[in-house]
């Protein structure tokens, strides 16, 4: 990791529910974890079912 770059354009995550690649916006905000916000919703869901305090 460069520390003279923002951590959010070196970041090469994953959906972490279906697990597309996913391509990070330049710029302030959030690293991206979903394709969309229905992934984030069914991976929330799924998460709680298994006991996880989400």
């Amino acid at each position: 990791m460069d520390a003279t770059q923002p951590a959010k354009s070196q970041c090469d995550n994953a959906c972490l529910h279906c697990g597309t690649t996913l391509e990070q916006k330049s710029g302030p905000g959030r690293i991206r974890q979903f394709c969309n916000g229905d992934h984030g919703k069914a991976y929330r869901r799924q998460m709680r079912a298994l006991g996880f305090p989400i």
